[in-house]
């Protein structure tokens, strides 16, 4: 439901932005044949595909690069996988592409896709919001989020229609107000006991969030950080993302410490290389 008189906001409103969401999938997928035809894995891009909100970097990381998040970090055993973006950066709240325009319909296209399969979502932020909606609402085997958020709703007190336009311009929209929090469909799930939330215990605005789902019960590894996203080194996703349910499982109800975490899963070489990376990313 739009208004009139509406500030211009990039991500939404700008010509290039609107013709690639109108004329691209903004999805991938993707088959490993070497992998049994069991698990599908669908991977959702957080708010971060693109920054900033300039045509330069929209053209840079959507149309030259192509980018999707996580493709080059893979649920191994997965022989299918999915790559989803929300191009428009807002929650996939008008789903990603002219066609699958509604979270209703997303649900339906991947529904479809994952007919058969067992499916494991994930994601960070935006990301990870996404990753416990759809991931409830298909049954996932699996559904792990990275400091996803868990309601939207309160944005429209902390943040601006210059930031998150979808959500205050759809505010008053009671098909699209279904989807501004998750806990409704956590508790309501199957398969609820297969959600693992990895948490920054440090970060203010996804402790709020936390808080939001706190009477329900979910396996939350905390991790003692304030950064929001990945709350360890990225070295480690590999393999925390060949876990089990189970070996997650052992990881829950606890505040991990990175760098110890990191020497248990990856070793001390690999987390050195992890942090030299990330100084040197960071630095330049």
């Amino acid at each position: 439901m739009e208004i009139e008189n509406q500030p211009f906001v990039f991500q939404v409103d700008s010509p290039i932005v609107k013709s690639t969401y109108l004329n691209n999938d903004n999805f991938l997928i993707e088959c490993d044949n070497s992998q049994e035809n069991k698990y599908c894995a669908i991977y959702f891009c957080s708010n971060n595909i693109y920054y900033p909100n300039t045509e330069d970097s929209f053209k840079s990381s959507i149309l030259d690069k192509d980018r999707y998040e996580w493709y080059g970090t893979r649920v191994k055993y997965a022989h299918k996988h999915i790559f989803i973006r929300d191009i428009k950066k807002q929650w996939y709240l008008t789903g990603v592409n002219g066609n699958i325009d509604r979270p209703e319909k997303l649900l339906s296209f991947l529904q479809a896709e994952t007919k058969g399969y067992q499916v494991v979502t994930l994601g960070s932020s935006a990301g990870g919001f996404a990753a416990v909606l759809y991931g409830s609402l298909l049954k996932a085997q699996l559904i792990l989020s990275f400091n996803g958020q868990f309601e939207i709703q309160s944005l429209l007190k902390t943040s601006t229609e210059s930031v998150d336009p979808i959500l205050f311009r759809f505010n008053k929209n009671k098909q699209s107000l279904d989807f501004f929090d998750v806990k409704y469909y956590i508790e309501n799930a199957e398969n609820a006991e297969n959600i693992f939330y990895f948490q920054s215990v440090r970060s203010n605005i996804d402790c709020r969030q936390k808080e939001h789902v706190a009477d329900i019960k979910l396996n939350t590894i905390g991790f003692k950080t304030s950064h929001h996203g990945i709350p360890f080194l990225k070295c480690n996703l590999p393999a925390v993302l060949e876990k089990s349910n189970q070996e997650l499982m052992s990881l829950s109800g606890k505040i991990h410490d990175p760098l110890w975490f990191s020497m248990q899963i990856v070793g001390i070489k690999a987390t050195c290389k992890g942090l030299y990376y990330q100084f040197m990313k960071r630095y330049f």
